[in-house]
């Protein structure tokens, strides 16, 4: 097929986006099964009838690059989609499991042992034990329970994931699946990208984006600029009520002015649409997953195993105080651990900005030079009423720099914000551990060695935990502000030298939060060091939101200077003359030949 039959199927596919006879989705559980093995390039012959269903329109359009890794792409996803509704679970698990501790149903699951003359304690691990494992497992399960729970109801969420919806057996429909990928952007009710940093660098996924972001056509702009007031009003209703306040009657009939009052009116409807329109394009950094399932992992194995020693014999704990040195080692190797996948996440967060701050289609790649010519072609007339290709490409180059910005930034926020997702999975790993200790002193009979009144005991212990919940808040803030302020070096020494100050600065700060700060606190009287614990826990979730909103503040202002020096830069540079010498179009007129190609080929 040649370009000319090419853009005009693809272009008619658009205009006419449910008129698809072979468009299929699938479900986000099928999607995410095995681990997303269907993100693996190199992965056997799929079965598009049993995996896939006819659909007229999508929820989800999946956008993702076959150069990132498939484990990466599978933690965005739960990261995303399954994270907050696995800390729902937990928590409530974990609530459950201390109430029934609480009342005596759950046994003691040990002894603490602790040194003479203190007496041993009862051990408790129940709300580690329920709340995690229903965690993990609901982390794992929820895309499937939701979809069962939604066939209940007869409705179905439908997906698009390009290797899964295109038919791959044959070659024609292969071809034809591929052409209209536009048509299913267009179908599509929000777009979610799996940014990795090939992204941008695979003209196929910034095909995908043009399309997304070009939602009203030129011409439908067109015509709304020409619509009077009375025909604007369903369109924008509070800008056509502005105009009508403060116009006057005679302004309104006067020739001159109304076509450029209710120009001004077209304008601000138009980008009330496009803000609405951005929410639903989300872009999430497949390291940010990463990142967020690895802390989750490591921090939850680490908690239950120094809860695990303290149950030891009690002639080892005589010898040292096995609990406190798990966890001193924890801690540590904790801060060893996390290192290069923090650090790596803060690089990838800013080279995002980057990629976006400098985008140019001229630095995209395609593995097929037909796929080039005619994706090339698609941007230009998506992004040109006169069908050029200089004024195409830089229009969807400035929607990149501009509105995908701002999108990321909101989304986001500044490259020092932590990650909500990623602050609460962290809040509640060490919840649980928290209302383990709180429920042994409610478990604790009152005639034990302990000089404190119970309640007085159960209030110290209660607002103990409070404080170490802000402490882990805390800390892992102060990783990302340290992995953000310590740039990827070149050298390996240098490398190694980034990363050890970044292991020294975060466990100095563990260190002197949990041991200098906190074992103070814990030898005062409990009047005393109630009201302390509960100040500094405060000051522990109060300072990094402060910080946050200082630097989001910052960034912003700074991001948006180094935006619009980036965009004179680009606009140029030599080598992107190139991929911009003028082209006119008249409809439906191209001159090259494009021959069908590999799905998996062309996107790497």
């Amino acid at each position: 097929m040649g370009l000319h039959d090419r853009t005009n199927t693809a272009l008619q596919s658009l205009r006419h986006p449910g008129s698809q006879l072979h468009q299929r989705g699938v479900s986000l559980a099928t999607v995410m099964d095995f681990g997303g093995r269907h993100f693996k390039s190199n992965v056997g012959p799929k079965d598009h009838a049993a995996l896939s269903f006819p659909t007229d329109k999508y929820d989800i359009f999946v956008s993702h690059s076959w150069r990132t890794s498939r484990r990466a792409k599978y933690a965005a996803l739960l990261y995303h989609t399954s994270l907050f509704p696995a800390v729902c679970a937990g928590l409530a698990a974990c609530i459950l499991a201390f109430a029934l501790q609480v009342q005596g149903i759950l046994p003691p699951f040990g002894k603490v042992m602790r040194p003479p003359p203190a007496e041993s304690l009862p051990g408790s691990m129940w709300c580690q034990l329920m709340g995690g494992c229903t965690f993990f497992a609901i982390l794992v399960m929820w895309t499937r329970l939701a979809e069962l729970a939604k066939s209940t109801r007869g409705t179905k969420v439908s997906c698009f994931l390009d290797c899964l919806c295109i038919n791959q057996s044959d070659a024609e429909l292969k071809q034809a699946g591929i052409d209209s990928i536009g048509a299913s952007l267009r179908n599509s009710d929000s777009m979610l990208v799996l940014w990795g940093p090939e992204y941008f660098t695979r003209l196929w996924c910034c095909f995908e984006l043009a399309v997304f972001m070009e939602k009203s056509t030129n011409v439908e702009f067109k015509s709304l600029l020409q619509n009077s007031l009375a025909e604007m009003r369903p369109t924008s209703v509070g800008p056509a009520r502005d105009l009508q306040r403060n116009t006057s009657p005679s302004e309104i009939n006067n020739e001159e002015t109304a076509p450029a009052r209710i120009t001004v009116v077209a304008m601000t409807a138009q980008g009330t649409r496009n803000e609405t329109h951005d929410r639903k394009l989300i872009i999430i950094p497949v390291q940010m997953g990463v990142f967020c399932i690895y802390c989750m992992m490591f921090g939850y194995v680490a908690s239950v195993g120094a809860q695990a020693m303290s149950f030891l014999d009690s002639k080892l704990s005589d010898l040292v105080n096995v609990s406190n040195l798990f966890w001193a080692l924890s801690a540590f190797g904790g801060c060893v651990a996390i290192c290069r996948h923090c650090r790596r996440f803060c690089h990838d967060r800013l080279e995002l900005s980057n990629q976006i701050a400098q985008f140019t289609v001229s630095r995209a790649e395609c593995f097929s030079p037909h796929d080039h010519e005619f994706i090339k072609a698609m941007i230009t007339c998506l992004h040109s009423e006169t069908h050029n290709e200089v004024e195409g490409i830089a229009a969807f180059e400035y929607v990149v720099r501009s509105r995908v910005q701002q999108n990321v930034d909101k989304i986001l926020g500044s490259r020092m914000q932590v990650p909500w997702r990623l602050s609460i999975a962290v809040i509640f790993l060490a919840t649980l551990r928290e209302l383990d200790d709180v429920a042994k002193t409610l478990m604790v009979p009152s005639h034990l060695a302990d000089s404190e009144v119970p309640a007085y005991r159960t209030a110290k212990q209660a607002a103990r935990s409070f404080s170490h919940v802000g402490i882990m808040y805390a800390f892992l803030y102060c990783a990302i502000v340290t992995g953000c302020l310590l740039p990827k070096r070149k050298s390996k020494l240098a490398e190694f030298a980034s990363n050890a100050m970044f292991v020294l600065v975060t466990s100095f700060f563990l260190c002197f939060c949990s041991v200098i700060v906190s074992g103070q606190f814990e030898k005062m009287p409990a009047l005393v060091s109630i009201p302390l614990y509960l100040i500094f826990g405060l000051l522990l979730f109060s300072g990094p939101a402060c910080c946050n909103y200082v630097s989001c503040r910052f960034s912003l202002h700074k991001d948006q200077e180094e935006a619009s020096s980036s965009n004179q830069e680009a606009d140029q540079e030599p080598g992107e003359q190139e991929s911009r010498e003028e082209t006119h179009w008249e409809q439906g007129e191209c001159e090259q030949v494009l021959e069908p190609s590999e799905l998996q080929e062309e996107r790497i």
